[in-house]
């Protein structure tokens, strides 16, 4: 069987930004290097300019033109890298996507005036007068949200002003409608994301989304699901599980692959252990799809596409080899592959749970 490439994928119709988008986009964030903000880990591993351009032109040659990058991503080096591309192409035919909110080195980024300022820097490290869709990268705005009324009146004034053309927000990981009546935690966040969603008026949610999510009930309202009740487009990522769906965990379960910078080096799913438990439960997939990294990206993009058809799809990569492995995925899952793939996710999952695999004694920084 031939594998269909990116362009031959059926287009997303972006209707909030007026504009149809490949089914799969060019995740930008491994791409900026290490970055360490308020005392936390946030970026990847060490990156050249020169691997990083070739990766980005790879990724422009395979049929991408939504690339996604924030203004946190290496401080500022994310959206240089991505400018770079951006000199060569024409600037028209690119969906630029680009976050604030998060940088904290100079003040709280929701104050209007330091909103300004890290759109500026945006703008002139990208070499563009606009960006297409502008995210609240964080839904932290404050003490007692202090500043989400002034963000939100800033957020809209670039977008009449034209030096934005659509607003974005995160989704929480977990979350379904039905939770908001519940007294418990994830209630908690669930009423937060729904009053945050009434109060900024975005025109796309972004969702991390693939073979590890959760598996809700079918009488439960997912991230998914509103948006479409909502009439707004959708960006899923994360959707390769950050490379822990198609690579082997490499080193013994007592070493660490991740230096200082590194956002993987504080997360438990990246510990030694935490890799070797998806890896195991990922056999079943393997057996049954393929062994290569190819594989294994070809049939969780094919499944994040059949469980969220209208979404763009995000996928992060490193290198131009990569990019070109993990953009060329075959036709929908059929219901008992999704099933069943679904289910292999929620075993892993459960053992994750189970064992809590604990960070490398090095790290530094919080969980993300």
């Amino acid at each position: 069987m031939r594998h269909v490439t990116a362009p031959e994928l059926p287009p997303r119709q972006l209707t909030r930004l007026g504009r149809t988008s490949p089914a799969l986009a060019a995740g930008c964030w491994p791409l900026a290097g290490p970055c360490v903000n308020d005392g936390a880990d946030v970026g990847w591993a060490p990156t050249h300019d020169i691997m990083a351009l070739d990766a980005l032109r790879a990724a422009w040659e395979r049929g991408l033109r939504l690339f996604d990058t924030a203004d946190v991503y290496g401080h500022g080096r994310g959206e240089e890298r991505l400018g770079y591309l951006l000199a060569e192409v024409p600037r028209d035919q690119v969906i630029v996507s680009t976050k604030t909110g998060y940088d904290r080195r100079s003040g709280h980024p929701y104050q209007a005036l330091q909103m300004t300022r890290h759109l500026r820097r945006s703008l002139t490290r990208l070499g563009t007068d606009y960006v297409d869709i502008y995210a609240y990268h964080s839904t932290d705005f404050g003490s007692n949200d202090q500043y989400l009324a002034e963000a939100i009146v800033q957020m809209h004034e670039f977008k009449r002003e034209g030096l934005i053309r659509a607003i974005a927000i995160r989704a929480p990981h977990e979350f379904a409608t039905q939770w908001a009546d519940e007294s418990n935690p994830r209630g908690k966040q669930a009423r937060r994301f729904l009053h945050l969603l009434d109060r900024c008026q975005p025109d796309l949610i972004a969702v991390r989304h693939n073979l590890l999510s959760p598996a809700y009930r079918t009488d439960e309202t997912t991230v998914i699901d509103l948006a479409r009740q909502r009439g707004m487009d959708l960006l899923i990522k994360q959707v390769l599980g950050q490379g822990l769906l198609i690579r082997h965990p490499g080193l013994p379960a007592t070493a660490s692959l991740f230096g200082p910078g590194d956002h993987r080096r504080q997360h438990n799913w990246f510990s030694p252990l935490g890799r070797r438990l998806i890896w195991d439960g990922l056999q079943p997939v393997r057996d049954r799809y393929g062994h290569t990294p190819a594989a294994l990206a070809n049939v969780a993009i094919r499944f994040a596409l059949t469980t969220a058809p209208t979404a763009v799809a995000m996928l992060g990569f490193r290198t131009a080899n990569q990019i070109t492995t993990i953009t060329t995925p075959g036709p929908a899952l059929t219901p008992p592959e999704v099933a069943d793939l679904a289910a292999t996710g929620a075993r892993i999952r459960t053992s994750l749970d189970q064992v809590s695999p604990q960070p490398d004694p090095t790290m530094t920084g919080v969980q993300r």
